[in-house]
């Protein structure tokens, strides 16, 4: 297989997977037919092409009943829908020593390869979206922190584990002033 390219987006613990397949209008070897769906799979060695039309209804039929242009299509997501259907990912924050008032945070990434065949070079991109507290104004700023993994290969039923760059986490409050 080939490189393919994840987008994870973490708000706080909560994360998304997020793939580059969009709804789309597949078009018919002869263009009279067309129709609105989603690219769900493709089975290299049978050619069959697995889609989820727009009324939610799941579609399969042979790879060259479509146009020359949507075959097209279909080849260049046929990684990205291999990566999609056999990696698994789970997330786990890790808490370091407290450091002061801060809490140095990361997140580790399983990639698990549910596969009978190796994948190489998935990349994956994430973005940790988080609040930090403000004593100076009050309320929290709202920060991001974006990174790149790599996972090199990962062989057939195969985990390996990847670490996101570590955020600070303050918890303290201001003590309150004033009286009332």
């Amino acid at each position: 297989m080939k490189k393919c390219v994840i987008y994870l987006f973490a708000a706080a613990l909560s994360v998304v997977f997020a793939h580059a397949i969009e709804q789309r209008t597949f078009y018919s070897a002869d263009k009279s037919k067309s129709f609105d769906a989603t690219l769900t799979a493709f089975d290299a060695k049978k050619k069959k092409v697995t889609v989820i039309s727009s009324s939610g209804k799941t579609k399969s039929f042979s790879l060259d009943v479509l146009s020359e242009e949507c075959q097209k299509y279909v080849l260049s997501k046929k990684d990205a829908l291999a990566i999609a259907r056999y990696i698994r990912l789970d997330f786990d924050e890790v808490k370091g020593e407290k450091s002061g008032d801060a809490i140095p945070t990361h997140y580790n990434i399983e990639v698990y390869n549910r596969g009978k065949d190796s994948i190489e070079d998935v990349q994956l991109k994430y973005t940790l979206y988080y609040s930090q507290g403000n004593l100076n104004k009050g309320g929290t700023d709202k920060k991001t922190t974006t990174g790149s993994l790599s996972t090199g290969k990962i062989y057939d039923a195969d985990a390996i584990t990847l670490q996101t760059q570590s955020i600070s986490i303050v918890r303290k409050s201001k003590p309150a002033s004033g009286g009332g």
